[in-house]
């Protein structure tokens, strides 16, 4: 009896954490915040995706447009790895035609402002290893009508934001002692904020939540970590891609020195295909004129 009670958990356990991996893997959760600050002249809603990993909701990615014109933004902001790049010892599948089908189709309908990753960088970091060159992809990336935002700048002016793109050098993204981010080196990369503007910061890995605050970001809007892989209660992401059990921005809104911190959880997977109580997200951010909240 006792075996058999053991199996019957066991097998309870195995179908009920397969359907939640699946269930996260296939649907969409949309999240919603709002921010208000004087500095805006022009309510602005934006949908802000990150880390699609080169996954299709749909033929074509139809489930996921469907549910980003059925939002109505002004614009769309990505903060990065819309593909996945071969890395070294890693067989991953690699290609920039759904990220490329995705952005043409969605600047047919919106203006998109597209930040990178390290995934995307990995093509100039090690242009060994694919049969393409970065600035081939950057080219298809362009060419689809996005705005590329490679350390580089745009100020809205019928909307008072000034957006940003961060592309970091591989440095800080290591693993075991990444580098220091300062407030210097981030001026060197995408220069000085604003301080007339309301400064968007897509910035991919939110490790260096506190130097994107203690440059000028009113609002950063992050990746990488994917949510955590699994999100628990009270206790939020399990790990990052550091690893770092536990990080302390995994996914969701913070508040640093003043700043807003969007941490998004991601739409696809790789390297460990799972994501559990962690459905693939999008965010609606409301950016309202009026008073700074």
């Amino acid at each position: 009896m006792k075996n058999k009670g053991l199996l019957f958990l066991c097998s309870f356990f195995s179908a009920f954490f397969t359907g939640v991996i699946l269930s996260d893997i296939h649907n969409i959760k949309v999240r919603h915040h709002v921010i208000y600050d004087g500095r805006i002249k022009k309510n602005m809603r934006v949908v802000a995706l990150s880390d699609l990993h080169g996954r299709s909701f749909g033929r074509g990615n139809e489930k996921l447009i469907k549910k980003i014109c059925d939002l109505k933004p002004d614009a769309v902001f990505t903060a990065g790895d819309i593909m996945t790049a071969k890395d070294l010892g890693v067989d991953l599948s690699y290609s920039v035609d759904v990220a490329e089908d995705l952005l043409k189709e969605l600047a047919k309908r919106f203006p998109v402002y597209f930040g990178m990753g390290n995934h995307e960088s990995r093509v100039d970091w090690m242009p060994w290893l694919f049969d393409f060159t970065y600035e081939d992809m950057m080219k298809r990336f362009a060419d689809t009508g996005a705005k590329i935002l490679d350390n580089d700048s745009i100020t809205l002016d019928e909307y008072g934001i000034k957006i940003c793109g961060l592309n970091m050098q591989p440095k800080y993204y290591l693993h075991k002692k990444p580098a220091f981010l300062s407030v210097h080196d981030l001026n060197a990369l995408v220069g000085k904020p604003d301080k007339n503007c309301f400064n968007v910061l897509l910035a991919h890995d939110p490790e260096y939540l506190p130097a994107y605050a203690a440059w000028g970001a009113d609002l950063s809007i992050s990746g990488h970590y994917h949510g955590g892989i699994m999100r628990l209660p009270l206790l939020g992401g399990v790990i990052s891609p550091k690893p770092r059990l536990f990080p302390d921005y995994s996914g969701g809104m913070f508040r640093l020195k003043g700043a807003h911190q969007l941490v998004l959880c991601g739409l696809g997977v790789h390297t460990l295909p799972v994501r559990v109580f962690n459905p693939a997200e999008l965010v609606v951010l409301d950016l309202k004129k009026g008073r700074k909240d």
